[in-house]
């Protein structure tokens, strides 16, 4: 017994002031723990149950905040994609038209009223 105690005090004196002081406050915790009657110790228990129980509705909550926040994320990414990526194919689709127009013979007046380009971009095409 003896060996096991000095064994762990020379831990003890090894740790940083901080840890040894935790473990101090932990043992100090635990020395008031037992020193209680029963009706103390029943309200203890109540007590450190709710305060446990309160940590975990908690926790849990903030999970749920963060999977509703990242859902949000992702449609307002998907929806903002999707309406850059219709515009990016509704201008493709604009110089396609544009180009066979032109290949037609079509005035650049004609085909800057049907797609929406000016007739600058008709002309370099």
């Amino acid at each position: 017994m003896t060996i096991y105690v000095l064994k762990h005090m020379d831990i003890l004196q090894r740790m940083p002031f901080l840890a040894q002081d935790a473990v101090f406050k932990r043992l100090s915790e635990i020395a008031e723990v037992s020193s209680m009657t029963k009706e103390e110790r029943r309200q203890y228990d109540e007590s450190l149950k709710h305060f446990r129980d309160t940590i975990a509705v908690m926790h849990g909550q903030y999970l749920e905040g963060m999977e509703k926040g990242m859902e949000q994320g992702m449609e307002k990414g998907l929806a903002k994609g999707r309406a850059e990526g219709m515009a990016k194919g509704r201008a493709e689709a604009n110089v396609d038209n544009a180009k066979r127009m032109k290949a037609d013979g079509m005035a650049p007046e004609l085909i800057a009223k049907y797609t929406g380009l000016t007739v600058g971009e008709i002309a370099v095409l």
